[in-house]
């Protein structure tokens, strides 16, 4: 049962963006940005330090979801104040 702080996530996020590709920061930048279009080239350093330091849990679910599209039932717990990821999803209870 994964499940990180959102500090740590955060951070996992912010490496991974350091070292993205032009095109996939784009996508990036799209998600963090989503009704501002780019202006010029986009630097990975700055969009990562926005990923550490601007997003509140439920923005970094989202980017998850686009950073790591690999991983499944992505979702921040407010209780625990946890991103969860890759769990195994809870079934309904049915009629037999």
């Amino acid at each position: 049962m994964p499940a990180l702080s959102t500090n740590e996530a955060a951070e996992r996020l912010a490496k991974v963006v350091e070292k993205a590709k032009p095109t996939a920061l784009a996508e990036i930048y799209a998600e963090i940005y989503p009704e501002k279009p780019a202006n010029g080239a986009l630097v990975a350093a700055d969009l990562a330090q926005h990923v550490r330091n601007g997003l509140e849990a439920e923005e970094l679910v989202d980017l998850w979801n686009v950073v790591f599209p690999a991983d499944r039932n992505v979702w921040y717990d407010e209780q625990d104040e946890k991103i969860h990821f890759n769990e195994e999803a809870l079934g309904y209870a049915g009629a037999d």
